[in-house]
């Protein structure tokens, strides 16, 4: 019986489980894009897209990927999906409203195709009237 033995006590120093990852949050987060008009909020967990082409929708978010260079985000349901890539730290200008923004954004969006644009907060903006 020492392999029985044996066996248990190799059972013993088996390791112990790993921790489960915790996956980081990016928050409320908003971008905007132009030639063909588009926005995308983040919020409560949930991707709201509204396009100038009128392909509306509000998807729950399925992952949230933090990357090397921002956060990759997908959305998905029987009728619609999104993929949102932040380039996180790359300003980003929306060629409108000569705001500058932190991140450069592209989207993969339902019966848009592939859309590019800002998010984040403005870094810079032209002064208004005094």
């Amino acid at each position: 019986m020492p392999s029985l033995a044996m066996l248990a006590l190799a059972a013993c120093d088996a390791p112990a489980e790993e921790a489960p990852v915790v996956e980081e949050k990016l928050g409320d987060y908003s971008a905007i894009g132009t030639e063909p008009g588009w926005t995308v909020d983040i919020k409560d967990e949930t991707i709201a897209f509204t396009s100038q082409n009128g392909k509306d929708f509000t998807l729950p978010i399925d992952r949230t990927k933090k990357t090397d260079s921002g956060w990759e985000l997908r959305g998905f349901s029987d009728t619609d999906n999104i993929n949102l890539y932040i380039t996180s730290g790359v300003e980003c200008n929306d060629g409108m409203s000569d705001r500058t923004y932190a991140d450069t954004v592209k989207v993969e969006a339902s019966d848009s195709g592939v859309l590019n644009g800002c998010g984040g907060s403005f870094t810079e903006s032209l002064p208004g009237p005094a």
